[in-house]
């Protein structure tokens, strides 16, 4: 009788941990499903769509209180954020978009939304407080990505920026983000390489790239090919000094500004560097040679030099200003 009844009392208590079991994992998956995105309308409930103006491109629900969204329509991109208890809503516009108009990536940080929108002709990054209604907007990007410790930017001009500090970039075609590893590492592609970065080290840790070897050499780690295409019609006659970090390292031989010029420096790997480039052209009335003005001058280049890699600058003068590109030397590329 009392062993009848022990078993009683288990299996009693066994039927009951086993409904509450389910019920509470019931209860955790229709909290995990409370909102749904389908067909660019967000669900409250399998039957409540949330009203919003255009198709919405994602979203994130905040505790199942409230849910941060970006949708868009034919005119523009907005953020908004819908209270649920309220059941109240506010909107920001982002952008004005056209046709060409696409957008890259989102991410959230409640309140904040961060957006790029590509064109045809540039690339935007947007930062939408939706709270305060507050749009900031940075230009000259290719890509974004938010991390733990901060927002991590890719310039068009071959640097990643975090937080406060920027590390130069040496890929021919423009980078983005192709994934990150944490908090602090980062892949950084192009059409042909890829880059493994710590962006809180502010250091490479590896490049990969198909069919690719790398030049290295023990005589040089740095090479800047200079081409001095002056708008004048009579080629007057220049040479360049060389400054790195804040020392004077060599110049060129004097010659024809119409003659391109290569250096070859030698500079500590796994170390950042200035390098400053000085034109000076000869003055005929005076016969000497005089430092060009600011206008004609090439800007500073702060470089981190890659162990066992060369880094080749090319510097185009074209009368006015400079287009400079850096890339990698490569042995062969299949």
């Amino acid at each position: 009788m009392i062993l009848k009844t022990g078993c009683s009392t288990f299996n009693c208590i066994f039927w009951v941990l086993l409904f509450i079991f389910h019920f509470c994992f019931c209860l955790q998956g229709n909290a995990c499903e409370a909102f749904a995105l389908h067909n660019g309308v967000i669900y409250l409930d399998s039957n409540t769509p949330l009203p919003v103006h255009g198709t919405v491109l994602d979203f994130t629900a905040i505790n199942n209180k409230a849910i941060l969204y970006v949708a868009k329509n034919e005119k523009e991109v907005t953020a908004g954020a819908y209270l649920v208890d309220e059941k109240k809503s506010v909107t920001c516009v982002i952008a004005s978009i056209n046709e060409s108009s696409e957008v890259k990536r989102i991410a959230f940080d409640a309140p904040v939304v961060y957006i790029t929108i590509h064109d045809s002709t540039k690339c935007c990054l947007y930062r939408a407080d939706v709270n305060a209604g507050i749009v900031q907007q940075k230009e000259s990007i290719t890509d974004f990505m938010l991390l733990d410790g901060g927002l991590a930017v890719l310039t068009n001009d071959n640097y990643l920026e975090y937080n406060d500090s920027k590390l130069p970039l040496y890929f021919l075609s423009k980078p983005y983000f192709k994934g990150a590893i944490d908090s602090r590492i980062v892949l950084v592609a192009d059409t042909e390489a890829t880059e493994v970065i710590d962006v809180v080290a502010q250091k490479p840790v590896y490049r990969y790239a198909n069919n690719v070897q790398y030049v290295s050499s023990d005589n040089h780690t740095v090479e800047i090919a200079l081409y001095d295409m002056p708008s004048e019609e009579k080629a007057g006659r220049v040479f360049y000094k060389i400054i790195c970090d804040g020392v004077d390292y060599t110049r060129t031989e004097p010659g024809l500004s119409i003659n391109s010029t290569a250096i070859d420096l030698n500079l500590t790997a796994c170390q950042y560097h200035e390098i400053i480039i000085e034109r000076w052209r000869l003055d005929e009335t005076e016969n000497k040679y005089i430092r060009d003005n600011n206008i004609r001058q090439p800007k500073p280049l702060t470089i981190y030099v890659y162990p066992g890699r060369i880094i080749v600058f090319t510097m185009i003068f074209n009368g006015t200003e400079y287009q400079v590109n850096s890339y990698f030397k490569v042995e062969s590329q299949k």
